[in-house]
């Protein structure tokens, strides 16, 4: 009789008695093995534990029929041990406390359903967050509007889908920009005319991305039973506008830069951008901001109060590989979330294996035979209805016709590399490999062994951490300011996918999901929109800058800020963040006049005026969140920077000034106290950074933070990079 194994996972814990350290096991047991004189499980269950403890009356504390065939109680190590060899047994997990939860990210960046930011920002109420992407899938349930209000009295946008009706209080808009394609690909002309007339997602890129941002409730969420829960957007009350830009067949300047600016005039609050263009042009050399769509579109953007978000690139872990790096668009690097995808393998002796797995195919959780060959490549032997243990690859393992397989390999490899195998298959380490292999060949004829996939384990550490194809900065393009800007999730981000694109599979075998996990840069941007959102309905005033500075001075900080920032975004934080570093759009020009003297272009194009008369009151300082200083050979002597913090409490309010971090710099803050009588008042400080010697090491960071004298635990940061860094030529 074949049997259903479900596995919880979350932080074991144990009990220790006075004589032995106990914990709690759930127990999975084999019911076709119930002999016939118990007349139901639950005796079977107690008369199995009874025979294997001593010294103390057993307890079973749950029998399992349904969700798991089995029962939970309290057992020592050699208790355990006992009952593996009891009739029925099949295996064991550490009872792992298991609650209901979301998909996971916006619960990873702080936000709960009935406290703090989500409830007090009405989950994004009433504000907009436009997307440019490869369109959407309206009949999404993620894009319904359950919950939703009107919609903006001030909302231009409109809704292009073939019938309006697609369109509801969710997603409010759809518009299409496809002339710089049909421009650059004259032969699409008047073929598939529907495709590249629609904001229909035919990709699912933008589907995805929309829906982190601000997708709404949908329970029982998963990828094939992984990630299991109930998805939800960040802003999940806030409305969605689809500007769709981005083609199969590439993406041009042209159309990106006319979607920012009509989701200008339709009046979104929020732009999020999960796409970027190259900075090199073809001779190899780097292009400056004037040449980049997404640096001057986006600072017409902000000239108008709109935030815009935009991911930092997957080129990582390389410095000088991050795009999207103008200093007045919130840059966005990719990190770990807490979370794995697993299989199992259960050896017929009880020993236990995991290994990353996607594998989205059904498979029957019972034991198989079980074949040690050396080589994958069997030869003659035909291993049908058996599992093969071998040294070799997956399609060699596969032609013998087994029904799954164990590769033994030094090659690591992560959930993500797993989904293009349609073949049932655990990769497991030459660590663990001889244990295994010792078994199938010293029980050659009664060698079994179980496979189980769809398995998610959540708490796994570290996390949060970069990962490692984040784009590092400096931002080539203008390495004067610190990027990337901050640290969101990236990896395996389940969200909505369209239902009639495939997601893994072949042609001949398709798999459909209406959800997806994805990872990338693109997936971490959508998160700041959407906490962006919730910031905007709370302070319906604050500039831009603001916002972005709310984020960066309450996140949790991390190593290295080249790669994460002012470190992981907390969304419990940002409504308070107690002071800010405002900047006008102004100051950017100001800034850029200091900076940029070599290209008169960027500000032209960007302030529609001349430089002559846009740069009257050029300035050396930017009030940025984060400060960056190079030490090279031609940048020696110390280095002074000026920040202006604003005061957004009521109460009157003192800080006092903490460095963290820097090794080997000199650092001088002037004043190191600073009060505040009212809101919105303004003070000002230095930093002076010095190196007396060449750095330790080519980045060195740190971290300036402003204390609150009455609460020590409340500290607004300013992460600091003192480098040498250079880019190569």
């Amino acid at each position: 009789m074949a049997f259903t194994v479900m596995i919880l996972f979350l932080i074991p814990f144990s009990i220790t008695t006075a004589t032995t350290e106990t914990s709690i096991y759930i127990i999975h047991m084999d019911l076709s093995a119930k002999p016939t004189p118990f007349t139901d499980h639950q005796s079977w269950f107690s008369t199995t534990l009874t025979s294997v403890t001593t010294g103390r009356k057993p307890k079973i504390l749950y029998a399992y029929t349904d969700s798991v065939h089995g029962f939970s109680a309290v057992l020592t190590n050699s208790e355990l041990k006992r009952l593996q060899h009891k009739p029925g047994y099949v295996s064991f997990t550490k009872d792992l406390p298991v609650k209901l939860h979301t998909t996971f990210s916006p619960q990873f960046i702080g936000l709960a359903s009935n406290s703090g930011t989500w409830p007090v920002s009405s989950y994004g109420a009433g504000t907009v967050i436009g997307i440019v992407d490869t369109g959407i899938w309206p009949d999404h349930p993620s894009f319904h509007d359950d919950g939703l209000g009107s919609l903006p009295s001030t909302w231009k946008g409109k809704c292009e889908f073939n019938y309006s009706s697609l369109c509801n209080k969710k997603l409010i808009g759809g518009r299409v920009f496809n002339k710089g394609l049909f421009a650059n690909n004259p032969d699409l002309r008047g073929t598939k005319k529907d495709q590249y007339s629609s904001p229909y997602d035919t990709i699912g890129h933008g589907t995805h991305v929309a829906a982190i941002a601000a997708g709404n409730r949908v329970k029982n969420a998963s990828y094939f039973s992984y990630a299991q829960g109930t998805a939800s957007g960040i802003a999940p009350y806030a409305h969605i506008a689809m500007y769709k830009a981005a083609w199969e067949e590439g993406v041009y300047s042209s159309d990106v830069i006319a979607a920012i600016d009509q989701a200008v005039r339709d009046g979104v609050d929020v732009i999020s951008l999960s796409l970027g263009l190259s900075i090199d042009d073809d001779d190899g050399d780097d292009v400056g901001l004037e040449n980049d769509p997404i640096a001057v579109a986006a600072f017409a953007a902000i000239q108008k109060g709109v935030f815009v978000v935009a991911s930092g690139g997957n080129d990582g872990p390389y410095y000088w590989s991050l795009i999207n790096g103008a200093p007045w668009v919130m840059t966005v690097g990719a990190g770990t979330i807490g979370r794995e995808f697993q299989g199992i393998l259960t050896l017929g002796n009880g020993v236990s294996f995991s290994f990353p797995s996607l594998f989205p195919g059904e498979f029957p959780s019972v034991q198989f035979p079980v074949t040690y060959v050396e080589s994958c490549d069997a030869g003659n032997k035909t291993l049908v209805s058996r599992i093969i243990v071998c040294n070799g690859n997956i399609q060699q393992a596969r032609s013998t016709g087994a029904t799954a397989g164990v590769i033994i390999t030094d090659r690591l490899l992560a959930e993500q590399d797993t989904v293009k195998f349609q073949f049932p298959v655990a990769f497991i380490s030459s660590k663990h490999g001889e244990a295994i292999k010792s078994y199938a060949s010293s029980y050659s004829n009664n060698a079994t062994a179980k496979l189980e996939f769809r398995k998610t384990v959540i708490g796994t550490k570290p996390a949060p951490e970069v990962d490692s194809y984040s784009s590092r900065g400096p931002f080539a393009s203008f390495p004067q300011i610190l990027k990337p800007d901050i640290l969101a999730p990236g990896s395996l981000v389940l969200s909505a996918w369209p239902p009639a694109k495939p997601v893994a599979g072949t042609r001949a075998r398709p798999f459909f999901s209406g959800f997806n996990l994805l990872t990338g840069t693109s997936m971490a941007s959508p998160h700041v929109a959407g906490v962006a959102a919730l910031i905007k309905h709370v302070h319906q005033d604050w500039s831009p800058s603001a916002i972005k500075s709310a984020i960066m001075t309450t996140a949790l900080t991390l190593n290295n800020p080249l790669a994460v920032g002012a470190g992981h975004v907390r969304a419990d934080r940002v409504l308070s963040p107690g002071l800010i570093y405002d900047t006008s759009p102004q100051d950017f020009i100001n800034f850029l006049c200091h900076e940029v003297k070599q290209s008169r272009k960027l500000i032209n194009i960007i302030t529609r005026s001349n430089a002559s008369d846009a740069c009257r009151h050029p300035s050396p300082y930017l009030n940025y969140p984060s400060i960056i200083a190079y030490f090279t050979s031609d940048q020696n002597g110390s280095k002074i920077v000026r920040r202006t913090l604003t005061n957004v409490r009521e109460a009157k309010r003192s800080y006092s000034v903490r460095v963290r971090g820097l090794k080997g710099i000199n650092v001088v803050i002037e004043p190191t106290r600073v009060m505040f009588s009212k809101k919105n008042e303004k003070q000002s400080y230095t930093v002076r950074l010095e190196s007396q010697r060449a750095l330790r090491g080519d980045v060195v960071y740190g971290v300036v933070s402003w204390v609150d004298d009455e609460d020590a635990k409340f500290e607004v940061g300013c992460p600091v990079v003192a480098t040498s860094l250079v880019q190569e030529s």
